[in-house]
């Protein structure tokens, strides 16, 4: 109550003076605009002044006087600790119960999330589902090539963002565009994929020679599509390194779909003869990009493969996944356990 007699004081001056003063500022502060309750989305910028928020408020009918709303902002200290984002209020809330709000609540926000091995077309869709921007946008920030971050050094010129929009659970302000999610995974892969890791891309292990960081990727983005389980994923990328080491075609079933922008767990005999450049039965080596966005796990199996001799490798119905070192071999693998 000390800070509300200080406004007296200040008011006093424009004419307010004593207790009808103290009432009427009183009224403002703890009195709310209507005793039914009307919901008001708001939405604070980042680093918007008071000024602007409190004529925000007032011409959405949630205070009456924007100027005692921002010295009740300063006498009460609370000016410092407003959050940005989007907030649900209600006319039914008193000036003071809005502060508190602005402060303590959490804004209202749209969450999405990006399993790990999603395509940059999946993940334009879930993020149109969870209200932030349209696929179309979402693509389009994704094939922007003014994005300056380290891991994209050496990306060739005219590819997108596919491979390093990092798969996690987002959750953004509701107002929020699909370029601000695309920076937010960005952001995200420059934080779990430290420098120090990025540095042994290029520095040969006995299990794998050196590779650019967007060869890597392309390894891992192509092991997360066909194994999920340690430590499938080392085993299964260190066969990858093998078969090039070999001159061998990699045969990945997932980069024959990605190229035919398909998305089911069997390839087909006939899709294995379609002619795309990421069809990996018919072009030696990489294909030309990543095909899906791999999480952390898969990424620092490619940098650290199990070393072996396999060169094969399938996985049965029951999800496991079987090993070998000659085409006869996992043949007969495929017949014992029934994959045809």
């Amino acid at each position: 109550m000390k800070k509300l007699i200080v406004l007296v004081l200040l008011l006093a001056g424009c004419g307010y003076a004593g207790s009808q003063g103290y009432d009427w500022l009183n009224q403002q502060v703890r009195t709310p605009m209507s005793v039914r309750s009307q919901p008001v989305t708001v939405h604070i910028d980042e680093g918007e002044s008071p000024d602007q928020l409190a004529q925000d408020l007032q011409a959405k009918g949630l205070i009456r006087n924007k100027d005692v709303f921002i010295y009740y902002l300063r006498y009460t200290g609370a000016r410092s600790r407003l959050q940005a984002g989007d907030f649900v209020l209600d006319r039914n809330m008193s000036m003071a119960q809005i502060t508190d709000e602005l402060q303590n609540s959490k804004p209202s926000q749209a969450a999405v999330q990006f399993p790990e091995g999603y395509t940059l077309q999946l993940m334009s869709q879930a993020a149109a589902k969870a209200g932030l921007g349209s696929a179309a946008e979402y693509v389009a920030a994704a094939n922007d090539k003014s994005w300056r971050y380290a891991f994209l050094a050496d990306r060739p010129a005219g590819r997108n963002l596919e491979g390093f929009l990092f798969p996690d659970t987002y959750r953004l302000a509701k107002s929020a565009a699909a370029r601000d999610l695309v920076k937010v995974q960005l952001d995200r892969f420059d934080q779990v994929f430290s420098a120090d890791l990025r540095a042994q891309a290029g520095k040969s292990t006995a299990a794998r020679p050196a590779v650019s960081m967007y060869d890597l990727i392309i390894l891992a983005s192509m092991t997360e599509r066909e194994v999920n389980k340690d430590p499938d994923r080392a085993t299964v990328c260190g066969i990858y390194y093998n078969r090039l080491a070999q001159d061998m075609l990699l045969q990945v079933d997932a980069t024959v779909l990605y190229g035919l922008g398909k998305w089911h767990e069997n390839v087909t005999r006939p899709e294995t003869l379609q002619d795309t450049p990421y069809n990996t039965y018919l072009h030696k080596g990489l294909p030309p990009g990543p095909i899906s966005n791999p999480g952390l796990a898969t990424i620092k199996a490619c940098l650290n493969p199990q070393k072996s001799s396999y060169l094969y490798y399938f996985t049965d119905p029951k999800g496991v996944t079987h090993y070998a070192q000659t085409s006869d071999e996992t043949l007969q693998q495929q017949q014992q356990y029934g994959v045809a």
